[in-house]
């Protein structure tokens, strides 16, 4: 059975302009109607209109993705509605953003939004003008329009990069009181720093031969040969040109054998050599951590964005809402 419609079709029935009520009309008398004159209207601010249009060319891009995290048909419009009303939002608060810039007697220097253009082309485009106007028809738009809109984002993201300055200092206060509540956050499993070496079956050596050397690797080992020299010398995988370097691992994420045989280790202890399959391990541990909750220096800088984010996202929420009680905004239905 098919779930899903054709992309297009769904978003022509989906988006009809639903902010504020949440509420879908896909009645053919509704989707006639959206036809006709300002129903194509989807929300007006101050003096700017923004059509269906426009959305749908904001939303189209995502209707795979959206279709892939669905279950059903009635999962897929429940996401697709959401996500319209969200980008139906975001482009008002945008103009709101921009006009607040502009009230406030800011202006972005011509010669900032030239040279930022001109990265775009390079960048996205390997500078070919050809290539762009393409693109531009595909969207609908003319250079103008173009250039508007990258004025725009630039000053929405000054804007918001400004309010989160504003809330971006946190006193060492609020970051123990934040460690001390989410102390369950920081609990870390047993970790261990492991070094390896890999011996694999070839053309010229069976596992039976490996398996000689391998036990010949390990009493070297432990009698003090270097365990990073003699990985760069034997071992067969990734990490032999590191000296058998595989970094950090928690308790659990290795191979049980090897896990087990690991986190049995003294610092510095070497395993004997374990056969799964036909190849061959011996591992080294070089250092271990043991569970626990981490200490408030180890967590510190990651509360601190926590906190700085939290802040800001709030900072920002207020500072919206703030604008769109003193603009005009109409949104239709």
């Amino acid at each position: 059975m098919r779930l899903y419609a054709c992309a297009f079709l769904l978003i022509l029935s989906i988006l009809q302009p639903c902010v504020g009520q949440g509420l879908l009309d896909n009645s053919p008398a509704a989707l006639s109607r959206q036809d006709a004159g300002s129903n194509n209207i989807i929300a007006i601010v101050e003096d700017r209109v923004i059509t269906r249009e426009e959305v749908m060319r904001e939303v189209a891009p995502f209707i795979p993705q959206i279709r892939s995290a669905s279950h059903s048909e009635f999962e897929f419009n429940k996401r697709l509605n959401g996500y319209v009303n969200e980008i139906v939002q975001n482009m008002v608060d945008r103009e709101l953003i921009v006009k607040d810039f502009k009230d406030k007697g800011m202006s972005i220097p011509e010669s900032y939004l030239e040279s930022n253009f001109e990265d775009y082309l390079k960048r996205e485009f390997n500078g070919d003008r050809a290539e762009f106007l393409k693109y531009l028809q595909s969207q609908g738009k003319t250079i103008k329009q173009f250039k508007e809109d990258q004025e725009k984002d630039i000053i929405v993201g000054y804007m918001q990069n400004q309010k989160r300055q504003s809330v971006a200092e946190i006193s060492p206060q609020k970051i123990k009181e934040y460690y001390e509540a989410n102390k369950n956050k920081w609990f870390s499993p047993a970790s261990a720093h492991v070094s390896m070496i890999t011996l694999k079956p070839s053309m010229y050596s069976s596992l039976e031969e490996n398996k000689k050397l391998a036990s010949d690797i390990a009493d070297r080992a432990r009698k003090g040969e270097d365990f990073a020299e003699l990985a760069k010398k034997y071992s067969k995988d990734d990490s032999s040109a590191k000296g058998g370097d595989w970094g950090w691992y928690k308790k659990g994420e290795l191979n049980p054998q090897l896990d087990k045989l690991v986190f049995a280790l003294e610092k510095g202890g070497i395993t004997d050599p374990v056969v799964i399959g036909d190849m061959i391990f011996i591992l080294k541990l070089e250092d271990k951590k043991p569970e626990g909750v981490q200490s408030i220096d180890d967590v510190r800088e990651q509360i601190e964005w926590t906190i700085s984010d939290m802040n800001a996202k709030a900072a920002n929420q207020k500072w919206l809402e703030g604008l769109r009680r003193k603009a005009f905004v109409k949104y239709f239905q």
